[in-house]
């Protein structure tokens, strides 16, 4: 099958995603649902199929079905069988075709996130290069998202400010939301150290780029930390039990084990309960206040 983006069908979806979430690895995760989806009913022209289903020649809600008890079925981890199946809902749903009929899926985690301890961090950290290194500081001292690493600018960090401060724009966050957190004296030193050896360095060049100063994807970054972090971490099954999201777990676990009030944990990761208007209330003052009670405890050297 040629590319997806191609059909109509699959481009107004994507532009229907796009009004939810500018995460890309949603988008990804999205499309390989779709990829499955078709394979799965040997479509070639995903269009076609659109108009068999308006026309009444397949029953939308028995295909559904159909798709999601074949998931459930198979191998996948509960969490892939909710995304791909909610994937082809939401196809459907923006091509003007409603399931109706509801399949239950429960979700739960077959591997738990790992928390790694200070002193698995730390060993991580000394081993990486100053862009590993640099990484690691920003998410585990800032709470960040790869995917808000991988968007941040030159100009989105101000590190004149105690402690350091990071913009993370509305369109590079998960949630569409825009947002201010900190980052640790030390993330800041290993920062300026990064930045000295950079050559573009105006507001509009990327954080962390490649050698040669272009943009890094986000499987670059993803590359980075996943190589950084396997050395160092025991295997469970086919996965490692650290990943790139231990760090923003441990940035939580933290900051809330060092008296910080859980909705200003929220808010500082950006964390869909923060997006209750109460959680609004907070000032960049007050938040700089309580973060800098707890960022002691982000330290990993």
């Amino acid at each position: 099958m040629e590319d997806l983006r191609s059909f109509k069908s699959v481009d107004r979806m994507m532009g229907e995603l796009k009004l939810l979430t500018r995460s890309a690895n949603t988008e990804k995760t999205y499309l390989k649902g779709l990829r499955q989806f078709f394979r799965h009913l040997g479509v070639e022209n995903p269009d076609e199929l659109v108009e068999n289903m308006k026309s009444g020649r397949r029953d939308a809600n028995e295909t559904y079905r159909d798709f999601v008890v074949k998931l459930a079925s198979s191998n996948l981890a509960p969490k892939s069988v909710a995304a791909w199946s909610a994937s082809l809902k939401k196809f459907l749903s923006a091509n003007g075709i409603e399931v109706t009929k509801k399949v239950p899926i429960k979700v739960y985690n077959i591997h738990e996130d790992s928390l790694p301890t200070r002193e698995e961090l730390r060993r991580v950290y000394e081993a990486g290069n100053i862009k590993a290194k640099v990484c690691i500081a920003m998410m585990s001292s800032g709470g960040l998202r790869i995917g808000e690493l991988h968007q941040l600018k030159m100009g989105d960090v101000n590190l004149d400010k105690d402690p350091a401060t990071i913009r993370v724009r509305a369109a590079g966050a998960k949630e569409r939301k825009g947002r201010i957190t900190f980052v640790t004296g030390e993330a800041k030193k290993i920062l300026e150290e990064y930045i000295a050896t950079r050559k573009s360095k105006g507001p509009d060049a990327p954080l962390i780029s490649t050698d040669d100063e272009r943009s890094m994807t986000y499987q670059n970054l993803q590359f980075i930390l996943n190589n950084a972090m396997r050395k160092f971490s025991a295997k469970e099954g086919k996965r490692f039990k650290m990943h790139p999201h231990s760090l923003r777990k441990w940035f939580k676990t933290q900051l809330i084990a060092a008296g910080v009030p859980g909705p200003i944990v929220d808010r500082l990761t950006g964390h869909a309960r923060y997006l209750a208007q109460e959680y609004e209330l907070y000032t960049e003052d007050q938040l700089r206040e309580w973060y800098s009670k707890g960022a002691n405890s982000l330290q990993i050297m």
